[in-house]
């Protein structure tokens, strides 16, 4: 079945189920309105918690189906790397420490979106994590030394296995082998480095998993 089929069908029953959850939040608003029970009123609170929560999961799915939008600028390769620590402390606190981000940028300039390259970046980083060993590092390093600019992700896999190499990890949607996993991180990352002229590799090297995003070199210096 095309991809494009999947992506009309989920966002229409986003949509659908959106509305439904919308109508819940209200009526749970209006008993949290009329009721005075403080016991109540909390149990009322958490629901309506609840009902966000589920309707975001419901949006970022529908989002990760649609066709990625990118409006890469220059940035200063470093930039890129600043950025994407600040964020990776940010949605990864409890793993931070065991995430090693490192660069020689020297003045390098990219021409990227960065918004969506740290989506890129922290959905690679993910899916890593949901696999991490504890006491595991995760090594993210930019550099330039080799050629174009690139950010390497390197995580230690002794003794993994896997029915898919990881080259094709990512291809097609709705694939995962964890539990309670969709199989669309890494297929977002994969549009997004698509849009705006990256590439994402992925490949074993001994007892490691490697994965490698390329940053487009801007047109016009900055």
């Amino acid at each position: 079945m095309p991809v494009e089929r999947v992506a009309k069908f989920i966002r229409q029953l986003t949509h659908d189920v959106r509305n439904g959850l919308s109508a819940s939040d209200l009526e749970a608003a209006f008993i949290e309105e009329i009721s005075a029970d403080a016991e109540v009123l909390t149990e009322v609170r958490k629901l309506r918690e609840m009902i966000s929560d589920t309707a975001k999961m419901l949006r970022a799915i529908s989002q990760y189906f649609q066709p990625a939008s990118v409006h890469p600028i220059p940035w200063e390769a470093k930039t890129v790397m600043e950025e994407l620590g600040k964020r990776v402390k940010a949605k990864f606190p409890e793993q931070f420490q065991a995430i090693k981000i490192t660069d020689d940028f020297r003045g390098e300039t990219v021409e990227v979106d960065l918004e969506q390259t740290l989506v890129l970046v922290l959905a690679v980083l993910r899916n890593s994590i949901q696999w991490m060993k504890e006491g595991a590092e995760i090594s993210v390093h930019g550099t330039a030394k080799d050629g174009p600019a690139l950010i390497e992700i390197i995580e230690p896999k002794v003794d993994f296995t896997s029915d898919t190499p990881p080259e094709k990890w990512g291809t097609a949607p709705l694939y995962s082998t964890r539990s309670g996993g969709y199989g669309l991180g890494l297929f977002h990352a994969r549009k997004i480095a698509q849009a705006q002229g990256s590439r994402l590799e992925i490949h074993f090297a001994g007892n490691e998993l490697i994965t490698r995003i390329t940053l487009p070199e801007a047109n016009t210096p900055m």
